[in-house]
């Protein structure tokens, strides 16, 4: 996930952030705008090629001042040679860019988080206790949910669930197993 804001600012994967110069933001969105021009909504790739189901899908974006444009890539990941050049080449930008925030800008976070849950059906062994002062999402109890949290309560959560992209298991004091994943939300989230 790269975000770009008309400020400069770009943040990858909810977890870096680096400040660009106006000059570069304004060649990056020329860029973009010039390769997602006249691309539908939802790009195929080549006609015959194979479907790859349960494959994610890329969205490129661009908003060049007339609103956001974006354009879906089903499982772009796993057939980009068989997709039109201008798009493999905005989404290959894009990846050098968020790869060059990750490695040059500081770490990024924000009193705001969005915390995710899902109800773990085959006990874990090794769950821990749900540490105290951190808040379950209501939907949980429908299996899975998420909510956004902000101030003290994302704090409690920032420092008591670990960062690191994984799913955490942990046990409730009604000894439901539960896995919990957290990001800091985006400006314009």
């Amino acid at each position: 996930m790269l975000v770009v804001y008309a400020d400069g600012r770009v943040i990858a994967d909810a977890a870096h952030e680096l400040h660009l110069p106006p000059t570069e933001i304004k060649a990056l969105v020329e860029a973009l705008d010039h390769d997602l021009a006249g691309q539908p909504a939802t790009a195929s790739p080549q006609p015959g090629s194979p479907r790859i189901y349960d494959a994610p899908t890329t969205v490129l974006g661009v908003d060049s001042g007339g609103g956001m444009r974006e354009v879906h890539l089903p499982y772009l990941e796993h057939g980009a040679a068989r997709y039109d050049a201008a798009l493999v080449t905005a989404r290959d930008r894009l990846v050098h860019l968020a790869d060059r925030v990750a490695a040059q800008g500081r770490n990024y976070s924000t009193d705001r988080v969005r915390l995710s849950a899902e109800q773990v059906t085959a006990p874990a062994t090794t769950a821990r206790p749900l540490p105290e002062g951190v808040p379950l999402p209501p939907e949980t109890q429908a299996h899975s949910g998420r909510k956004d949290y902000k101030g003290n309560k994302a704090h409690t959560i920032a420092r008591l669930i670990p960062r690191d992209g994984s799913w955490h298991v942990y046990r409730t004091s009604t000894g439901e197993h539960i896995a919990l994943s957290w990001r800091y939300l985006l400006p314009h989230e």
